[in-house]
């Protein structure tokens, strides 16, 4: 297809292929790149491209590519807030695309989605391969920002897979690419990356501090806020744990101007969520009551209630913080029956959310136990934290049981 447009760009300057050919191929080998029999090399297509005066990526885009590119952004966008497609959806979408032989991003990117879309336990291995297959694209495209991009994915999946190594070997690729050529969006998010493995592994709480004040001055040279609430609100999670009142208020100010300068709902349910864990671990009641009638008031938009109704990403910490508050409150009934559906609901946690999620939830578990709502999950999850990387969050939930067995 390549040559086709190539043969038709050739008759549309009236040029011989004696003309197109001379210094960059034989004019032998032109008739076979022309004629599908062969393909030219990325250095041949950028000298031809220049001759016929058009850009390589206009004769390497494939007639569906620009369908493709709808598709792949309208899935971009809704991962970006509350309507998030159902997997069911883009996996159906995705997959009349896969086997095309589409010299694009937006093929890269597409088996990015369809590998997050397929994910269950049993086919870890296959989601990686889909990964990899994004990046041989990406390679040949000679793409660094969308490789050290979906490098970043991969690596997260290891860490929440507990595969340590093989997320320090993909973050050290990161590491070789040239800095200069990764956009603001990837930087952000590798920097993000390196706080998730701090808090994890290495339970180097100030390490993590500074890699998202790095985050930060880098916003603020580039002047591009992408994720400036996530960022802040990790922050408060990072000073919540060190007991930094004076920086948990900072960057929680700082969080709330980005949301309200956005007037984004998905935004400020997080930050809802952050603020009410601030206050579970102060034992707040008052503080977390607030925080859950923002959250109600969210969930009775019209517009986004039934999403969010839907959206289990946002139900699973609701149910949490119900729990904790009710029990805060001395209505340990109540707080049992939201307790007792988030723990029911456990496989689907575990296999979707991030590990720092998992352990924030257990330990609304066990503050579930410490006011009084049953240990019927006290055993296992006993075996859940065993598994979990001897970082801070490990230690954290440690502390917890030891508390809890007296």
């Amino acid at each position: 297809m390549i040559g086709e447009r190539i043969k038709a760009l050739r008759k549309q300057k009236k040029m011989t292929q004696t003309q197109l050919a001379e210094g960059i191929v034989t004019k032998s080998m032109l008739s076979m790149i022309e004629n599908g029999k062969a393909e030219a090399s990325m250095r041949s297509l950028r000298e031809l491209a220049s001759r016929l005066d058009v850009s390589v990526q206009f004769l390497l885009k494939d007639p569906r590519e620009s369908e493709l590119q709808k598709l792949v952004e309208e899935i971009e966008y809704a991962d970006m807030g509350f309507m998030k497609w159902d997997n069911k959806d883009i996996i159906e979408r995705l997959e009349p695309f896969l086997d095309d032989d589409m010299q694009s991003i937006w093929l890269g990117r597409a088996y990015v989605f369809y590998g997050d879309a397929i994910l269950t336990n049993d086919n870890r291995d296959l989601v990686l391969d889909y990964y990899n297959r994004a990046i041989a694209l990406f390679e040949r495209l000679g793409e660094k920002d969308e490789i050290a991009m979906t490098r970043i994915g991969q690596a997260y999946y290891l860490m929440h897979w507990d595969r340590f190594d093989e997320a320090s070997e993909k973050i050290e690729l990161i590491e070789q690419l040239d800095s200069q050529a990764m956009k603001t969006k990837t930087r952000i998010e590798f920097y993000m990356l390196l706080v998730f493995k701090e808090l994890l592994y290495n339970a180097q709480l100030s390490h993590a501090i500074q890699y998202l004040e790095e985050a930060l001055n880098y916003m603020k040279q580039t002047r591009t806020y992408y994720r400036a609430d996530d960022v802040y609100r990790a922050l408060v999670i990072c000073a919540l744990y060190r007991k930094e009142k004076e920086l948990i208020q900072t960057a929680i100010r700082k969080a709330r101007q980005y949301v309200d300068f956005t007037e984004d709902d998905s935004s400020r349910m997080r930050l809802a969520f952050t603020e009410g864990l601030v206050a579970m671990k102060q034992n707040d009641v008052d503080l977390m009551g607030v925080q859950l009638n923002i959250i109600e008031e969210i969930l009775q938009k019209e517009e986004s209630y039934q999403v969010i109704k839907e959206e289990k990403r946002f139900i699973t910490p609701l149910e949490m913080f119900k729990g904790v508050y009710s029990a805060m409150k001395g209505d340990i009934k109540q707080a049992e029956v939201f307790l007792n559906e988030l723990w029911e609901r456990r496989n689907e946690w575990q296999l979707k959310h991030s590990l720092i999620d998992q352990a924030i939830y257990l330990e609304g578990l066990l503050l579930g136990t410490l006011y009084g709502c049953g240990d019927q999950w006290l055993e296992e999850i006993e075996t859940l934290i065993a598994q979990f990387p001897e970082g801070y969050y490990h230690q954290n939930l440690m502390g917890l049981l030891f508390k809890i067995k007296g």
